[in-house]
């Protein structure tokens, strides 16, 4: 269902951001998406046999209005974030986002994708997804190659009684995979490594999404 034209939520993309989207979508030939919904656009990238958004979901949840019932927040709460690292959701809200032909990706994908990379030789996994930009710098740090054109930013999360963390420290991305009732699977880069993690969280923690297009 469309929204009428005054719900559109559709965020004015963070300029910098934009300019090293339009670079690497040059160098890595970026497809896009149109999401009919609110008429945001996304970059998209084939990484082996996927095809994956190049930017995190900014689609507001619930009738276009960003609220605690929403399941969907701007980090700390200031809406121009939202611009440049999307939104946050909770796990129950990320499940329904997705656009219309594209979906949630589950730990086996996550999976497919990890080893896609580590076929390539080119580094570790984590390196080679991270935008070469926007990551905090520090001593022990590690810079990202963003060598495959996946741009990933550190967007932080949101613990699920309020508490934003990790701005431009971490990455955290749901899973469509479930454990049980309160717990689902992600996925997280740390500017402090080349890894790709992997563990779990509650449900109603809040955390970026990167969808996957359907085969």
């Amino acid at each position: 269902m469309l929204f009428g034209e005054s719900d559109i939520t559709k965020a004015v993309k963070d300029e910098e951001y934009a300019s090293y989207l339009m670079k690497n979508g040059v160098k890595f030939g970026y497809g896009s998406l149109v999401d009919e919904r609110d008429g945001e656009i996304y970059s998209t990238v084939n990484i082996g046999a996927q095809t994956w958004m190049v930017e995190n979901l900014r689609y507001v949840s619930v009738g276009g209005v960003a609220d605690d019932d929403s399941g969907s927040f701007a980090y700390g709460e200031v809406e121009k974030n939202v611009a440049k690292f999307g939104r946050l959701y909770t796990w129950e809200a990320a499940m329904k986002v997705a656009p219309e032909g594209w979906h949630l990706p589950s730990e086996e994908e996550w999976h497919e994708l990890c080893e896609y990379l580590r076929s390539l030789q080119e580094g570790l996994p984590g390196t080679m997804l991270k935008s070469s930009e926007d990551w905090e710098e520090c001593y022990g740090s590690v810079v990202g190659t963003d060598s495959v054109g996946f741009a990933a930013l550190p967007s932080g999360g949101r613990y699920s009684m309020g508490c934003f963390y990790d701005l431009y420290k971490h990455a955290y991305f749901w899973t469509s995979t479930s454990m049980g009732q309160e717990y689902a699977r992600y996925r997280s880069i740390s500017f402090r490594g080349g890894k790709i993690g992997a563990d779990y969280a509650y449900k109603t923690d809040a955390f970026a999404v990167r969808c996957v297009k359907n085969r």
